[in-house]
């Protein structure tokens, strides 16, 4: 397993334990993510705003490669892409990780919004489903898939 795998799973050990805490754990966890999102964005390596799914998929492609995230996009049009993951990076696959898989996605969510886009969680893991299926639409786009 590579160290960034490891990375991302002891992320996910850590968000859990977080998310735990009585109050503040699911605002805590999001807004460390939704931080993680905006820092993303500005960095030199991260995503551009972009007018095209097309593009954003190049920007995508090459983040999850650094990353080291296994991810299949199973479908792509000009205002939509889909993509599915079959094991969680962060390692959510309980019931009991509902809460703090949708959490952790804020990180997506934010970063993508900055993209121009919106991203959606249509089925997870932990919910009981074989996959995560996420859908990046262009934001301002009523497709739905």
């Amino acid at each position: 397993m590579s160290g960034r795998k490891k990375a991302f799973l002891f992320l996910g050990y850590i968000y859990d334990l977080l998310y735990r805490l009585p109050l503040v754990g699911d605002a805590l966890v999001r807004a460390i993510n939704r931080s993680i999102g905006f820092l993303n964005f500005h960095a030199p390596f991260g995503p551009r705003h972009h007018d095209s799914v097309a593009a954003m998929r190049k920007d995508l492609e090459r983040l999850l490669d650094m990353a080291d995230v296994d991810v299949e996009i199973v479908y792509q049009d000009e205002d939509r892409l889909e993509m599915i993951m079959t094991s969680c990076p962060y390692g959510f696959c309980a019931p009991g990780h509902i809460g703090v898989c949708d959490a952790a996605m804020d990180m997506d969510r934010a970063m993508f919004g900055y993209c121009g886009f919106q991203l959606e969680i249509c089925e997870c893991i932990p919910a009981g489903a074989k996959v995560c299926r996420v859908s990046i639409q262009r934001r301002g786009s009523d497709v739905k898939g």
